[in-house]
């Protein structure tokens, strides 16, 4: 009967022995930093200057390690420590596990900061490009990401953190702030107009129109409020919003642009306005907005907002 309790007692004592070795709280983590410190760096004052402390710190966490472990772990040849084989196996292991936190510590950091936006075609490449640099040399830190498109992402569960989107602001379960005016323009190359009179919106059936192809329905809507036929137009080329300006520029024909993108070459005159005095421009209600969904409002986002600002301010 003692002999069974003693057997007992001698299970109980080994389950919590081993239950303390494999507890995170018993790990003497600076003393093991050490050790795997000199074994990669060769030598005491080398790990030394590594971990930047201390010749007699790094051996008094050795001499540490060694009492907690109840094992040497080094021979003394003169007046350098030598590594016991058995202990430079378990410090390599160390050294490997290390890396490893340390590469998942560094994932974590970076994955902070990294940003991921989607923006309209138009925006990215006549706004947004050009002043990325700027934003780039202020906020190296952060890994901006930008996809172009039309899409509408699901910015709460997607991945996402924020959108440029064009349209009413009217979309559920983000945070939308509008940044530009979103008015739209019917413009020209001069070379287009050379040999044609245009003196009201049906005229503009006369000349090749160059079509956002995301955007059909608006400028379908365009030419019905004008009492145009949309039909009547047999020269009409569709192409994605980011070629649509590059078009115009190039001399293909008409096209219908926003007013903020084509603004520096009506300046310029490379392009023309067509119906500046046209009531269409107030009946817009689409404008460019600022999306984020309340999960992903992180610093590296509130960054991009407050420079998106002091851009739009400036």
């Amino acid at each position: 009967m003692e002999l069974k309790a003693c057997q007992k007692s001698f299970v109980t004592v080994s389950f919590s022995i081993m239950t303390k070795r494999n507890d995170i709280a018993w790990l003497p983590l600076n003393s093991l930093r050490a050790f795997a410190a000199v074994h990669e760096t060769g030598s005491v004052g080398a790990a030394a200057d590594t971990l930047k402390v201390t010749h007699g710190a790094v051996s008094q966490h050795l001499r540490g390690l060694e009492d907690r472990l109840q094992r040497k772990l080094f021979t003394r040849s003169g007046n350098r420590l030598v590594m016991l084989p058995e202990a430079a196996d378990l410090a390599e292991n160390l050294l490997r596990n290390f890396r490893a936190i340390a590469g998942d510590i560094d994932q974590f950091r970076r994955d902070e900061n990294i940003l991921n936006i989607t923006v309209t075609p138009h925006f990215a490449q006549h706004w947004l490009l050009p002043r990325l640099g700027e934003f780039v040399q202020r906020h190296p830190e952060i890994d901006l990401r930008i996809n172009a498109d039309a899409t509408v992402h699901d910015l709460a569960l997607g991945d996402f953190d924020a959108a440029v989107r064009h349209g009413d602001g009217n979309w559920p379960g983000v945070n939308c702030e509008r940044l530009l005016e979103g008015r739209d323009v019917v413009v020209a190359a001069p070379s287009v107009l050379e040999s044609v009179s245009i003196q009201t919106p049906q005229d503009l059936t006369k000349l090749p129109w160059i079509l956002d192809e995301d955007r059909d329905i608006e400028m379908s809507n365009w030419f019905d409020d004008h009492g145009v036929a949309h039909q009547a137009h047999t020269r009409i080329t569709r192409l994605p919003s980011a070629l649509t300006l590059v078009a115009a520029l190039d001399g293909h024909g008409v096209a219908w642009l926003p007013h903020v993108y084509a603004a520096p070459y009506l300046t310029s005159e490379r392009l023309v306005q067509l119906f500046s005095d046209d009531r269409w421009p107030a009946q817009n209600t689409r404008h460019y907005y600022l999306c984020w969904a309340d999960s992903k409002n992180r610093p590296a986002f509130r960054t991009f907002r407050q420079w998106i600002r002091r851009q739009l301010s400036g």
